[in-house]
Parts: structure tokens; sequence; C-alpha cells
């Protein structure tokens, strides 16, 4: 058991940056290029895109280093190290099966000195956390739009109803007691009480994720509106509303690299506030290029980050320091 758990951390880098370059090939080979037409684009809409597409990626690594924190690990020093190792593996969302991201940030970061349980745990309340959230942004967002409720009755009841079971998920004696289940199981011990999160960890996690919520459906609206001039400010919860659901979905749709298949639905609902069913198609089509040009350059700018502080810290020590 032993050496397979060193033969396994011996390859796991190597086997992850080469799933990740195939992964990457084929996300960018479904995407439909004869589709993507830049020319009639308004790029103030973009830029401002760009903008809160980079604030939520540092929220989200702002998050997990919070919640890291919250259950015991001192990382004080290491944020600008986390910063990149959350940066590359949420890269891994292109690789089909949904959780070598997960596994990569718990892979990267213990190798920096963080307890793999508490990775564990806490990448796994990330990720719950932020479906829930994702999914109370929707219902709050879309439960008396009038387009939705022509749908069908049951969407919004059933919203309500997956929120509600995600929230009684998390209530710490439910959760806690699941955690400790799967890892007394893997590990035959069990998860020290530090490293298990409280309500008020929870609650403080919801709240952050209900951030990135907001973030992320403003960007589909900015993309929409720098394709749709006529697209109007009053369709801007319906669209954050519609993101935030089909985010959920593509991320429970976990053999789908980054929700490809899953999101392209999204496109039939925008057609609802858009000139037309095209400028819908065009505008999933630009979110899917949009967002792996947005996580290439969220690993660009904090691994640049890293760099610099780690010359800012050589350069401000002492030989006597060292």
């Amino acid at each position: 058991m032993a050496n397979l758990k060193t033969l396994a951390s011996r390859f796991f880098a190597p086997v992850f940056y080469l799933a990740l370059v195939v992964g990457a090939f084929f996300y960018l080979r479904n995407i439909k290029w004869n589709e993507v037409h830049l020319d009639q684009l308004n790029w103030s809409w973009v830029g401002l895109a760009v903008i809160l597409a980079l604030v939520q990626r540092y929220w989200y690594s702002f998050i997990w280093m919070f919640l890291l924190q919250r259950l015991g690990a001192q990382i004080g020093h290491l944020r600008f190290e986390l910063a990149a190792v959350y940066a590359k593996s949420w890269l891994g969302r292109y690789i089909p099966g949904g959780v070598t991201w997960i596994l990569g940030k718990i892979y990267f970061a213990n190798k920096l000195g963080v307890s793999a349980t508490k990775l564990g745990v806490s990448s796994f309340l990330e990720g719950v956390l932020q479906i829930i959230s994702i999914l109370i942004s929707a219902v709050i967002l879309l439960a008396f739009d009038p387009k939705i409720q022509a749908i069908g009755w049951w969407v919004i009841p059933a919203l309500i109803l997956a929120a509600l079971i995600g929230l009684v998920s998390v209530y710490p004696p439910i959760f806690n007691r699941v955690l400790q289940f799967g890892y007394r199981k893997m590990r035959k011990t069990d998860i020290d009480s530090e490293s298990l999160p409280n309500l008020a960890t929870i609650l403080r996690g919801l709240v952050a994720f209900s951030v990135t919520s907001v973030l992320s459906g403003m960007q589909v609206f900015c993309i929409a509106a720098a394709i749709d001039p006529h697209l109007s400010l009053v369709n801007v919860f319906f669209v954050i509303g519609i993101s935030n659901f089909f985010s959920a979905a593509s991320m429970l749709a976990v053999f789908a690299p980054a929700g490809l298949g899953v999101q392209e639905l999204m496109a039939v609902f925008l057609a609802f506030v858009m000139v037309s069913p095209a400028a819908a198609a065009l505008t999933v089509v630009l979110l899917r290029l949009f967002s792996i040009i947005l996580d290439v350059l969220f690993l660009g700018s904090a691994m640049g980050a890293r760099a610099m502080f780690s010359r800012a810290k050589n350069f401000g020590e002492t030989p006597e320091s060292r």
C-alpha cells in the first residue's frame, strides 16, 4: 500500500498535466469556431466581463483559503503559493471526471505542507457550498419570473426542493457524520474535530459563494450585452438566474469537461430575452472561448504574483536571516 501511494504521488503531476492538455484540446475542438464572430462585439462589455471573471476566480481561491483557516490550517505565509495552486488546479475542470481539479488542489497544496485531511474536507465542503449557493441564487432570481413559470409550474418547486435538500445536507451534525463515515471507511480512523466545519464556517461559506454567483451571472450578461445591443438591463436578474441554474447543472454533470454540453442548453433560455436565437447561441459559444482564455489569464497572473512575492521576500532577507 505504501509503495502504491508513493507511485501515485510520483506520477500524479505528469499525469495531471498530460490529461489537462488532452482535455483542453477536446474542449477547444468542441467550440463551434465557424460561429465565432468578434467584429460586432461591444468591447466595453467584454472588458467589464474580464474584470468580473478575474475577481470571481480570485474570490474562489480566497474562499478556499478561508475554509482551510477555519479548519485549523496554518497558511498565512502561503497565500500567494496557494493562489497559484488554485489557479493551476482550476484548469483541471477541463478534464472529464469532475474531481480532477479537486485532487489537484489536494496534491499540490499538500506538497507545501498543508494537511491532506484539511484539504480534503475543505475541497468537499467548497464544492457542496458552491452548488447550494448557486441553487439558492437561481431560486431567488427566477421564482417570480413569468418566463420561467411558462415552462412549467414544477420548475421553481424543484429548485426550492433541491436547495432545501442541500441546506439540510450541510447542517454540521449531518455533514460531519457523512464525512466521518467516508473517512473511516478509507483511512480506518476518525477526522479530528478541529478539521470539521461548524455552523459559522458553513454559513460564512454560503454568503461568500453567493457573491461568486452574482459575479458569474454578470459575466454572462456582459457577454450577451456585448453581442446584443438591444439587451435591456431589466433582464439582468433573469440572465444571472438562468446562468446560475446551468452552472449548478454543469457542476453536477461530472463527466462533462467544464460543463461542456450542459451549458449549451442555456441558449434556449437566453433566446427569451435576446434579439434572436442566433445571438443567444453565439453568446454560449463565446462564453466557452472566454472561459478558457480567462482561466489561462488567471493562472498567469497568479503565477506572476507568486514569483514577484518570492523575489521580494528573497530580496528582503539578509545573509544572517538565511
